[in-house]
C-alpha cells in the first residue's frame, strides 16, 4: 500500500487501495485496452471477404462461403462481448472472469484463419500460399498493436494462424514455398518475442496510470481534509478572539477608569503603577486578538470591502503622519513621496490603510537608530497604483521571506532586535492585498534594508475627471426622474 509522507519525512498516511484492488483495476485497465481494439473486428470482416473473393478461383466457392460465414458469426459474438464487457464497466462488474472470454474469441478468429490454411495443399496454388503469408504478417502485426495487453490471447491468435500455415508450407513441394514456411516459423517466434516484451511495457504503463490516478485520488482527498482541517482550525481561532475581545474591553474600561480617577484617588502610588500595567497589556492583547480575528477572516475567505473611491496619496499621507512620532522617537527619518496627478483608488479605505500602517511600522520596528524609512505612492507603467515602504533596517536573507509572511513567523532574533509583535502584519497586509486583487512583494538583503511593494491593478484605478463626470451624470439623472 502506498503512503504519503508526512512533515517529518515518515510515510504513515495510507494513500492507495489494498494490493486485491489494485489488481483488480490494473486487470479492468489491460482489459478496457483490448476492448478499445474492437475496430480490428470489422477489419478482419473486410480482410476476410477480399481472401475469399480472390480464393474463390482455386477454393470451392461453399466452403468459403462456410468460412466466411463462420467468420461474420464470430465477428458478430465479438462485438456482442464488447459491449457487454463496456457495459460490465460502467457497473463496476469488470475482473478476470472476463479475460477468457476475449483469449477464447482471439483464438477463435486465428482458427478460422488457419483452418482455411489447411486447405490449401488440397485447393491453392503458389499465389495462394503467397497471397496467405502476406495476409498472416498483416494480421499479426495489427494483432500485436491491439491484443498484445494479454499476451496469451495474441499467442494463441497468431499461433493458430501462422502454424497451420507454416506447416503446410514446409511439407509443400517446391522449394521456395518450402522455405517460406520455415521462415513462417522462425518469424512467428520473433514476434511472439517482441509480443512478450511490448506486453510487459503495457503492462507496467498501466499500473503507472492505476497508481497514479490512484494517487491523485488519494492526494485529492487529504488535500480536501487538509483544507477542512485548516478551516476549522481558523474558525476556531476567530470564535476564540471574538470572545476575548469582549472581556478585554472590559478589563480595558475599568483600568481606564482607575487611571483617570473618575471616582476619587486611588490611594497608593504601587497601584497606580499596576494599573498603568493593566491598561498597556491589555490595549496590547486586545489589539493582537484583533489581528488574529482579522488574519483568519482572512484565511476563511471571510474578509469584505466596504469599497469606494479614495484618494490613496491622501490615506498614506495620514498613516504617514500617524507613524512620525514613533520614527521620530526612535531616531530614524521618515520621508514621504507621492506622485502628482494621483488617480482615485477603488478600495476599502480602512484596509487600504491598514496595509499602509503595517508595512511603516514593520519598516519602523526592524531599522536601527539613524536609520531611514521612505513611503511612496505612484503610478504604475501599467496603469494602476503602487505603494512602496523602503528601509534601511536589518534585512533578511530571500529564503527566510516566506517565513516572514506565514503566520506567526518572526525572522528576528529577540536577543539581537528588541521588537515587540506576534508575526502577524504581514500575513494581514497579504491577505488585505489579495482581496483587492493587489499582489505584496518583498524584496530585502541582511543589514541592507528591506522593499515591501503593493501593486494595484488598472482596474483599481479611477481617473479624477472620469468620475467627477460619472458622478455629475448619476445626480442629473436623479434631478431629471
Amino acid at each position: 500500500m502506498l503512503k504519503a509522507a508526512t512533515a517529518d519525512g515518515n510515510l504513515s498516511v495510507p494513500l492507495c487501495i489494498d494490493a486485491q484492488d489494485r489488481e483488480t483495476r490494473i486487470l479492468n485497465a489491460k482489459l478496457r485496452v483490448l476492448y478499445q481494439g474492437v475496430f480490428a473486428i470489422p477489419a478482419n470482416l473486410v480482410i476476410s471477404a477480399i481472401v475469399a473473393y480472390v480464393l474463390h478461383d482455386t477454393f470451392p466457392v461453399t466452403i468459403l462461403i462456410t468460412w466466411y460465414f463462420a467468420t461474420l458469426a464470430l465477428a458478430g459474438l465479438r462485438m456482442y462481448l464488447h459491449h457487454c464487457f463496456m457495459n460490465a464497466l460502467e457497473q463496476g462488474r469488470g475482473g478476470a472472469r472476463w479475460r477468457p472470454y476475449f483469449t477464447a474469441g482471439s483464438c477463435a478468429a486465428g482458427t478460422l484463419w488457419g483452418a482455411l490454411c489447411l486447405g490449401l495443399p488440397a485447393y491453392g496454388d503458389t499465389n495462394d500460399y503467397v497471397l496467405l503469408t502476406l495476409v498472416a504478417a498483416g494480421m499479426s502485426a495489427g494483432a500485436l498493436a491491439t491484443i498484445v495487453a494479454h499476451l496469451p490471447a495474441f499467442i494463441l491468435y497468431a499461433c493458430a494462424f501462422t502454424l497451420p500455415l507454416a506447416a503446410v508450407s514446409v511439407l509443400h513441394a517446391e522449394p521456395h514455398v518450402a522455405a517460406n514456411g520455415v521462415l513462417i516459423l522462425f518469424y512467428t517466434g520473433v514476434i511472439c518475442m517482441a509480443a512478450k516484451k511490448l506486453n510487459l511495457l503495457v503492462t507496467h504503463t498501466v499500473e503507472l496510470q492505476i497508481d497514479n490516478e490512484t494517487l491523485n485520488t488519494s492526494l485529492g482527498r487529504v488535500r480536501g481534509e487538509r483544507d477542512d482541517a485548516r478551516t476549522d482550525k481558523w474558525s476556531t481561532l476567530a470564535q476564540l478572539s471574538h470572545e476575548l475581545r469582549t472581556p478585554l474591553n472590559a478589563i480595558i474600561g475599568f483600568s481606564e477608569t482607575i487611571q483617570t480617577r473618575i471616582f476619587g484617588p486611588i490611594g497608593n502610588s504601587r497601584y497606580e503603577e499596576y494599573v498603568d500595567h493593566i491598561c498597556s497589556s491589555s490595549n496590547h492583547l486586545l489589539q493582537l486578538t484583533t489581528e488574529m480575528l482579522q488574519l483568519s477572516q482572512g484565511e476563511a475567505g471571510k474578509l469584505e470591502l466596504a469599497e469606494s473611491e479614495i484618494h490613496a496619496g491622501s490615506v498614506v499621507k495620514a498613516c504617514v503622519s500617524e507613524v512620525s512620532q514613533i520614527a521620530g522617537a526612535a531616531n530614524i527619518t521618515l520621508n514621504l513621496r507621492i506622485a502628482p496627478d494621483l488617480p482615485l483608488l477603488r478600495a476599502d479605505e480602512t484596509k487600504f490603510g491598514q496595509i499602509v500602517r503595517n508595512l511603516l511600522s514593520n519598516a519602523i520596528k526592524f531599522t536601527q537608530a539613524n536609520g531611514k524609512v521612505v513611503a511612496e505612492i505612484k503610478i504604475a507603467s501599467n496603469g494602476g497604483l503602487v505603494f512602496i515602504v523602503r528601509d534601511t533596517g536589518i534585512g533578511m536573507k530571500p529564503e527566510d521571506i516566506a517565513l516572514a509572511m506565514a503566520p506567526f513567523g518572526r525572522i528576528a532574533n529577540p536577543l539581537k532586535h528588541k521588537t515587540e509583535g506576534a508575526g502577524l502584519g504581514l500575513p494581514i497586509c497579504q491577505r488585505l492585498a489579495e482581496i483587492h486583487q493587489a499582489e505584496l512583494h518583498i524584496a530585502s538583503k541582511i543589514n541592507q534594508g528591506t522593499i515591501c511593494t503593493v501593486s494595484f491593478p488598472p482596474s483599481r484605478t479611477i481617473a479624477r475627471g472620469h468620475s467627477h463626470a460619472l458622478h455629475e451624470s448619476i445626480e442629473q439623472a436623479m434631478g431629471a426622474a
